[in-house]
């Protein structure tokens, strides 16, 4: 498993403008690099503020904006799935730890 370097704001699903480089490499490394041609499945996660379905959704809209930054950089869609986690794995007590849950992860699909 590997985690994204790319970490959201609380309440948001929307990627910064720092963050752009991550998603350049994960895209070069997905067309050409490494992992050219594998899928990969990316893994929404949330804070543990606010209720469980709204958590769910929230991962979901995290996973689907890299899936977009990526498709937007030419990586097929056919490499990409998406899926949440909510709040299903936070562990964060305060704003550190918080942050550290608003994130995506890039797993090995196959």
């Amino acid at each position: 498993m590997s985690e994204l370097e790319a970490h959201f704001a609380y309440n948001s699903a929307r990627l910064s403008g720092g963050d752009a480089s991550v998603v350049d490499q994960l895209a070069t490394c997905l067309r050409q690099g490494p992992l050219a041609g594998r899928r990969v499945r990316l893994v929404g996660h949330a804070d543990s503020r606010g209720d469980g379905e709204y958590n769910l959704v929230l991962g979901g809209n995290r996973a689907d904006a890299i899936q977009k930054a990526l498709t937007d950089r030419r990586v097929a869609v056919s490499q990409l799935s998406t899926t949440s986690r909510g709040a299903l794995d936070a562990r964060g007590v305060d704003e550190s730890g918080w942050q550290l849950d608003r994130r995506v992860d890039v797993l090995l699909a196959d």
